[in-house]
């Protein structure tokens, strides 16, 4: 995995910092549901922000953000609905 770091911002507390992870799957993967994706070679590029929180001169607490389905998404997952409602039927739910 390659990590670029495109942004950075040191002045506030949390420190935030914009990222790209790039890499290709070469290993077991866990999913959310507790399944395993097994190798796929795929090459996935993700976008992320990390937030660091420091305190006398020590990491406090360090937080990592991602959107997990474009991630999936390059590993050849997609979104799945259980059942499929209709237009009126989720504005009855609403």
């Amino acid at each position: 995995m390659r990590m670029t770091v495109w942004h950075t911002v040191l002045c506030t507390d949390p420190a935030v910092t914009e990222w790209l992870l790039t890499g290709t799957h070469t290993g077991p993967f866990l999913l959310p549901g507790g399944q395993v994706l097994e190798r796929t070679g795929r090459h996935v590029a993700v976008r992320g922000t990390s937030t660091c929180s420091v305190g006398n001169d020590k990491i406090i607490s360090h937080r990592m953000y991602f959107d997990q389905l474009e991630l999936y998404t390059q590993l050849g997952g997609r979104l799945a609905f259980d059942e499929q409602l209709s237009p009126c039927e989720r504005r009855a739910e609403d």
